[in-house]
């Protein structure tokens, strides 16, 4: 019995075992901080179990727990770059779900539950935004804080919640890397025979320059122009100096570049200071030459302190301060490379002291002891008469040109010893900017702003910069006859009538405001072409440098050689070579910013007293203002380049959405986000405000929104910031927060209001609310003294009483602005718009005349009143008219058109070809102008030239009923009935309600000769 109970009490036990070890595999315990999931094995639908202890069925069920509801997957994309190279991303990211996104992620996963969807998402993702971005950028790692930003804001549209995103090192084929190699790049250098000569040429502007040549006062621009090639040159914004010229010699937009404002701030004592050359995040022209076992001379380049060490010689934009020692500090860096030439240095700068009235009144009329009073004035001390202080700016600007003229010229005539002619000389010449930010409201015609004493003293201190110039790059090029020349602007100048009326172009902070989008550009001697080209960008410089060099151009510039510039035979023996990039691929993935060539580490600054004059100089200028300086954006208010016609657009036609990225080549393009400078000192609020315009430019809304509301925590009532966010909600189809901004941007100081209140009220009309406009516009405190708010308010009520159907009410508002502002080109728009939709616009004819009176180089006035003449009939005073146009503003394509049409109603049709041809040329997607040129070729019986016209619009996808009416008009004037009548149905097709085209359909069917034209 003792051994019966014995066994009972085995089996007693190992049933209790038995029972422990079933619970055990049947039973699991779910945590209270976790998310669990039972799913079945081979098929079944998942769903979650609640904390605490389950059920399952062993080997038929799982239970996968996510713990702190957080799913995280690593594994690798195998994605291909944009231009198709196969690079590896690995990746790892983790974050934290509700429970219904957890299930539904396990149910898509399959097997792998919820990590290997979420793995499977984040692939999806990065092979997407990886298809967008350039070999370099990935294989470099350049792109990878970019390529996390991108997967984490996705996920969070999907999830709501925020990921931690990390992306690894990228992987590479041997091949592709060896691509990178140094050694692969420079082996592809062919050698051209070319040497070029780069002439940067601040501010220059053909509206200014094209006078003076027919006058005979420009002969080597005149004669670089015509024996060369010329265009105009696009420039970027913002329009500041130290963004655009790195950008040229970088080939690379500020986000890449690194240099983004005048100012950065030093570490050590919260001051602000000028940007130097260790803030650049990449190469420039002088340090890959320099790789590449080639001379360089680069001279006065902006941002170039320290100056780099090149083959060849630097002399940074430092130099020409009189208070800066060339030993600059010891132990740094100095002003020049090598430091043997700095008793050169020496011996060429021209100190201010020994600039003489005699030299000075060369430019300006002044009194020579006002002259002496005004170099008596010590820098810095207490604020001074403006005119002893436009006194002293010039001759800072005569003893810094003077300096660096003298440079450049030892450095060409030494040159031609033993060492022979560099590759390239780069050389910066910044005084056509700054004597037109001192005294351009003084240039003729004068203006209200520059009275008639300052007018006598300094009306002809541009032009005379201007010839100033034109002698020096005379004597630059008489010194290498044989070189290559580009000579080119980073933007244009406000000439004439296009000047702002009620702000001077020194006025602190706002230097942007006379900055035109339009520089220079020319090109001659060996390899260049002949003739005008079309619009070049600052991005296209650099390849073109490289290409003429016989250097390979990489992938990473986004910019392109001006073939159009070269010599057909050039181009033929020289075709583009192509390279991924000429940064540092195995730093870069190590994880940090690749160094220039020349300088690296730590941030330098200046010391003593020559940060202070730099920065004295910079406000003197306007380019600075207080701590922060800079300009406010300004907005597309719709003014636009006036009327057009019928059927073109003209006044009254309601503004296009603000574009900054039209046309830019780097608009779109995926780069590395760009973080503080590299340098060691801390950004200034413009450095943020800059960095947020560019990345606007780039439409990458998000970064650019990081930015501006970076500088709004750092300055809550910053005017550039709150005028760049008011953009951003604007691109992100925001009104109602673009309205908010442009609120707070109107109680800020520092705004224009002119520019707020219109965009206020088009932002209410397209929201259709012009009421509520009203209603705001009322509520806001108005400035009587300032002229732009009140001409401001009272066209934004007129576009809002226009916008509700009260015409009465909406001229008396455009009238009151005209009262105010007799040349507002804003306000004469809109009551040419009003008047013409009722027939009276020859009504507006004594107010023309009048403003013309008052701003005779008004190409907008003159063009209006070209249109007024030929409504009444003056059809010989309308061509006068448009024909004065295009002679004070030679790229108002409108008057082209309005010109061209003029010369088809007169059936003068060869006339009607060349003037339309030329707006073509100029903006290949101008309606008006393709649809006049179509008809043109038809009258001159030339189908096949209306045929390609036709065909080359089919290509950019802008197939309108106006290019058909105007085709089926050619077609018809000769004689081909059918085809005409088949190219109005394409038309009808398009549109089956467009009048022009039932109108032309019935006269062609009816057999009646089509005298009115499409």
């Amino acid at each position: 019995m003792a051994m019966t109970r014995g066994v009972r009490l085995r089996a007693g036990i190992l049933a209790g075992a038995g029972a422990i070890a079933l619970a055990l595999v049947f039973v699991v315990r779910v945590p209270g901080d976790a998310v669990a999931v039972r799913s079945w094995r081979g098929g079944g639908t998942p769903a979650l179990l609640e904390p605490g202890l389950a059920l399952r069925v062993p080997w038929l069920q799982r239970v996968t727990r996510y713990r702190d509801s957080t799913v995280t997957a690593e594994g690798e994309a195998d994605a291909a770059s944009r231009e198709g190279t196969g690079i590896a991303l690995p990746f790892r990211v983790s974050t934290r779900l509700e429970e219904q996104s957890i299930l539904t992620l396990h149910r898509e996963g399959g097997a792998g539950g919820a990590v290997a969807a979420l793995g499977d998402a984040v692939i999806e993702i990065l092979l997407a935004a990886a298809a967008r971005t350039g070999t370099y950028d990935l294989a470099s790692g350049a792109a990878r804080a970019d390529l996390a930003s991108e997967v984490s804001r996705v996920l969070e549209e999907r999830f709501g919640t925020r990921a931690r995103v990390e992306i690894g090192a990228p992987g590479l084929a041997p091949d592709v890397r060896a691509s990178f190699e140094r050694e692969a790049i420079f082996s592809r250098r062919r050698d051209t025979g070319v040497r070029v000569i780069l002439i940067g040429i601040d501010g220059a502007d053909w509206d200014f320059i094209m006078p003076m040549i027919a006058r005979g006062e420009l002969p080597r621009l005149a004669r670089l122009r015509t024996a060369g090639v010329w265009s105009r040159l696009r420039s970027s914004r913002p329009t500041l100096s130290p963004l655009l010229w790195t950008t040229v010699a970088t080939g690379k937009s500020p986000d890449r570049h690194g240099i983004n404002d005048f100012l950065v701030t030093d570490p050590r004592t919260g001051r602000s200071v000028p940007i130097n050359s260790t803030f650049r995040r990449v190469r420039a022209l002088w340090t890959i030459l320099s790789e590449a076992g080639l001379r360089s001379d680069t001279v006065a380049w902006w941002a170039t302190w320290p100056a780099e060490r090149v083959v060849g010689h630097m002399i940074s934009d430092r130099v020409a301060y009189s208070t800066f020692p060339i030993a600059a500090v010891p132990g740094q860096p100095g002003a020049v490379h090598p430091p043997e030439y700095a008793a050169a240095i020496e011996r060429l700068r021209v100190r201010e002291d020994a600039i003489t009235h005699r030299q000075i009144a060369r430019f300006i009329d002044v009194p020579e002891d006002e002259f002496l009073r005004a170099r008596r004035t010590a820098p810095g001390g207490e604020p001074i008469d403006e005119r002893l202080e436009s006194i002293r700016v010039l001759v800072r600007v005569l003893a810094a040109t003077e300096t660096y003229r003298r440079i450049t010229l030892d450095l060409l005539d030494a040159g031609g010893g033993q060492d022979g002619r560099p590759a390239l000389l780069a050389v910066y010449f910044q005084g056509i900017d700054e004597v037109n930010h001192r005294f351009a409201h003084c240039a003729p015609p004068r203006m209200e702003l520059c009275s008639d004493r300052d007018h006598r003293s300094f009306g002809n201190a541009v032009a005379a910069f201007y010839r100033y110039q034109d002698r020096i790059l005379g004597e630059i090029l008489d010194r290498d006859p044989g070189a290559t020349v580009l000579v080119i602007s980073d933007h244009g100048f406000a000439t004439g009538d296009n000047r702002p009326r009620d702000v001077k172009p020194f006025i602190e902070g706002r230097p942007g405001l006379w900055h035109d989008m339009r520089g220079i550009f020319l090109a001659g001697g060996p390899g260049a072409g002949r003739g005008e080209i079309p619009v070049v960008t600052l991005y296209d410089i650099a390849p073109t440098v490289l290409h003429l060099l016989g250097l390979p151009v990489p992938d990473d510039m986004p910019g392109k050689v001006l073939e159009a510039a070269l010599s057909a035979d050039f181009v033929e023996r020289h075709p583009v070579v192509r390279v991924p990039t000429y940064e540092v691929l195995a730093s870069m993935q190590e994880g940090g910013e690749a160094p220039p060539a020349g300088e690296s580490g730590e941030g330098q600054f200046l010391t003593g007293g020559a940060e202070a004059e730099i920065l004295e100089q910079l406000r003197s200028l306007g380019y600075v203002g207080g701590e922060t300086g800079g300009g406010t954006p300004s907005f597309d208010v719709g003014a636009g380049p006036g009327p057009m016609g019928p059927g073109a657009g003209g006044p009254g036609t309601p503004p296009a959405p603000v574009d900054p990225g039209a046309g830019d080549p780097i608009a779109g393009a995926p780069g590395p986000a760009a973080g503080p400078p590299p340098g060691g000192g801390m950004p200034t609020l413009l450095y943020y405000v800059n960095l947020g315009g560019v990345y606007l430019s780039q439409r990458r809304l998000e970064d650019a929104e990081r930015q501006f509301r970076t500088a709004l925590a750092l300055e809550p009532g910053f005017s550039q910031a709150l005028a760049g966010l008011a953009i951003l909600h604007e691109m992100k189809g925001e009104p109602e927060e673009a309205i908010g901004a442009l609120r707070r941007l109107y109680d800020a100081p520092g705004g224009d209001d002119l520019a707020t209140l219109l965009k206020m009220a088009e932002l209410f009309i397209v929201m259709g609310r012009p009421a509520d406009g009203l209603a705001t516009l009322a509520a806001l405190p108005p400035r009587p003294e300032d002229e732009r708010n009140a001409v401001g308010l009272a066209m934004g009520r007129g576009l809002l009483h226009r916008a509700l159907g009260e015409p009465d009410a909406a001229e008396a508002e455009f009238l009151r602005a005209l009262e105010i502002d007799p040349t507002s080109a804003i306000a004469m728009q809109e009551l040419f718009a009003l008047y013409d939709e009722q027939g009276r616009a020859t009504n507006l004819e004594p107010a023309l005349r009048r403003a013309l009176r008052l701003a005779p180089g008004s190409g907008m006035h003159h063009n209006w009143l070209g249109l007024v003449l030929r409504r009444r009939g003056d059809l010989a005073g309308a061509e006068a008219e448009f024909r004065r146009t295009l002679e004070v503003a030679p790229d108002l394509i409108g008057a082209m058109a309005n010109l061209g049409s003029l010369y088809l109603q007169q059936r003068r049709p060869a006339e009607a070809v060349t003037v339309l041809s030329r707006a073509l040329e100029k903006d290949r997607r101008n309606v008006e102008a393709r649809t006049n040129l179509i008809v043109a070729y038809g009258l001159k019986g030339d189908l096949e030239g209306a045929r390609r016209l036709m065909e080359e619009a089919e290509e950019m996808g802008q197939m309108l009923p106006h290019y058909h009416n105007a085709m089926a008009y050619a077609l018809h004037v000769n004689g081909r009935r059918a085809e005409a009548l088949a190219a109005l149905d394409q038309a009808l097709a398009l549109d089956p309600r467009q009048p022009d085209s039932l109108r032309l359909r019935r006269e062609i069917e009816a057999g009646r000769p089509t005298d009115g034209l499409p």
